[in-house]
């Protein structure tokens, strides 16, 4: 029998596969989660706080607190993703110690980074993109980006 891997490309596409054609809602709370579980939604984005509220406010824009994430994960059985800013791979090694199941590194948070993102390759967890031209989307491709969106 052959030994099941872990974060291949394959189980990372797959992963994305999975997610197509369905509604990811964005989720504060365990109860908003479920509310998004009961209504179909194929997995949720776990947010502290909405981003372009915490930026309006002058705040900086970060990863969820990892105790509202594992509320979330608590909450429900579909996919729980959450966002780092660009170029943090310090957030996405908390996420992937969470156990989330896929990670977004997102130009709606602050960036920590203006000129480089996160090698993606180097983790277990899929990684979801923004891309806004087809360079852009090839770029986080290569970057080991499962899901550009």
């Amino acid at each position: 029998m052959e030994k099941k891997q872990l974060g291949t490309w394959e189980v990372k596409r797959g992963l994305a596969e999975m997610l197509k054609g369905g509604v990811i809602m964005d989720v504060t709370t365990p109860e908003q989660a479920k509310i998004a579980e009961d209504a179909g939604a194929v997995a949720v984005m776990a947010l502290e706080r909405v981003p372009a509220d915490i930026r309006a406010a002058g705040g900086v824009a970060r990863m969820a607190d990892p105790e509202v994430i594992m509320a979330i994960q608590q909450a429900v059985t579909i996919p729980v993703m959450a966002k780092v800013r660009i170029g943090h791979f310090a957030e996405a090694q908390i996420l992937e110690a969470l156990k989330v199941d896929f990670i977004d590194e997102s130009e709606v948070l602050t960036p920590a980074d203006d000129r480089f993102h996160i090698d993606k390759h180097a983790f277990t967890v899929p990684f979801v993109c923004g891309a806004r031209d087809l360079g852009e989307a090839l770029r986080r491709i290569a970057e080991g980006a499962a899901l550009v969106r």
